[in-house]
């Protein structure tokens, strides 16, 4: 990393904690909610394609801490979807090829979205936009936008 990141807005440098442990923890602990959340899910319905649940954490981590921990949760999210939702469960294996080609392109759609989503999260143009005042509008009267609509002869107001 570069000496850059090791600092914050103010310029201070980063604490381990707050660069590395607290981005470890949520991101687990959203793993732990998914998972469970999924298992309820898949156990009584038996749906299929419940990996794609998995992107929602992926997002959010890559909106709050950045796309290496959005990378990381999207890598531990595919271990965790072959261990427990694909059959043979409770292994790493995968005994069907059609949910292996699931996983592979799921893996490849969640590592491009956390790419995309942190950078949009950290655009430093869009927040530069947003801050920016625009120049008013020009107000056109309702004589005005009739005659463009409907081609009427214009007057001079």
């Amino acid at each position: 990393m570069s000496v850059r990141a090791d600092l914050d807005d103010a310029g201070h440098k980063k604490s381990i904690l707050r660069r590395w442990v607290t981005p470890i923890t949520v991101s687990a602990l959203l793993l732990v909610l998914t998972t469970a959340f999924i298992w309820q899910i898949d156990a009584p319905l038996q749906h299929d394609h419940l990996i794609f649940i998995y992107l929602l954490p992926t997002a959010l981590i890559a909106i709050r801490y950045g796309s290496i921990s959005a990378m990381c949760v999207a890598i531990v999210s595919m271990a965790a979807a072959a261990y427990f939702l694909y059959a043979p469960r409770f292994s790493f294996s995968v005994s069907s090829p059609l949910d292996l080609l699931e996983i592979i392109f799921f893996s490849l759609l969640a590592l491009l979205a956390s790419q995309v989503v942190s950078g949009f999260a950290n655009d430093k143009d869009v927040e530069r936009r947003r801050h920016t005042p625009r120049a008013a509008p020009r107000r056109a009267s309702w004589r005005s936008m009739a005659a463009r609509w409907f081609r009427l002869p214009r007057r001079p107001d």
